[in-house]
């Protein structure tokens, strides 16, 4: 009989994992059963009691959630990178914008932009506004939504860009990214990985399989680069 796992995705990688799900589950002989939600309300559900083996978020959320008793530290591990984009209609075309100069005239620019609210990438993209000194002139055009909108609005037609992390826009078809903030901005989005106190043992081959570097060139592709705990 499988062990059935329940894990916690962030919305950000969700067509990752979807991808990964049937490898992970043949290699590991678990079962998983995916919880996709808001990386600020991943904490929020465990903290409200939901139940969980293996979880995937933020790592302060993660390091909280372990100095409360309700993670092991032990299995705490770095899962990957995302990068903070921003998304346009159609397919991709030209250089993609790298540089905060370019990333402000862009926004500027624009007539509409969808953020998801209640996310990370949000949160991100508002506060990387206030230190590029933008909050006044692009936040009135600027609409947060729900998770995982904001760029299928773009694809929609909508709203005229999207900001979203990196492996959203690629998964979203009808849109491409037409800049990726740099790294100098502090807006990459960092997920980790950590199993619950009483979770089963089979919850550490999952962290095993998802921090595997055989699976390095694979997340780069889909927007996800490796990084170290600090």
């Amino acid at each position: 009989m499988l062990t059935t796992l329940r894990m916690f995705v962030p919305a950000a990688i969700r067509a990752v994992m979807d991808r990964l799900k049937p490898r992970l589950e043949a290699e590991t002989g678990v079962q998983i059963v995916q919880e996709v939600e808001l990386n600020p309300l991943i904490p929020e559900r465990i903290r409200a009691g939901e139940p969980y083996d293996v979880g995937l978020t933020n790592p302060h959320y993660a390091k909280a959630l372990i100095e409360d008793g309700l993670a092991d530290g032990g299995s705490h591990r770095a899962f990957g990178r995302v990068s903070l984009a921003v998304a346009r209609r159609g397919m991709a075309n030209g250089q993609i914008i790298a540089d905060s100069q370019g990333i402000g005239a862009l926004l500027r620019g624009a007539k509409s932009i969808a953020y998801t609210g209640a996310g990370t990438s949000g949160r991100t993209y508002l506060d990387a506004l206030d230190r590029m000194g933008l909050t006044g002139t692009v936040l009135p055009r600027s609409h947060p939504m729900a998770g995982g909108v904001p760029a299928v609005s773009v694809a929609r037609g909508e709203y005229e860009l999207a900001i979203a992390p990196l492996t959203t826009v690629i998964a979203t078809q009808g849109v491409a990214p037409a800049a990726v903030f740099p790294e100098h901005l502090g807006t990459h989005i960092d997920m980790s990985v950590f199993q619950s106190v009483a979770a089963p043992n089979a919850s550490a081959k999952v962290i095993e399989f998802l921090t595997d570097h055989q699976l390095d060139d694979e997340l780069a592709a889909a927007g996800i680069t490796r990084f170290e705990l600090t």
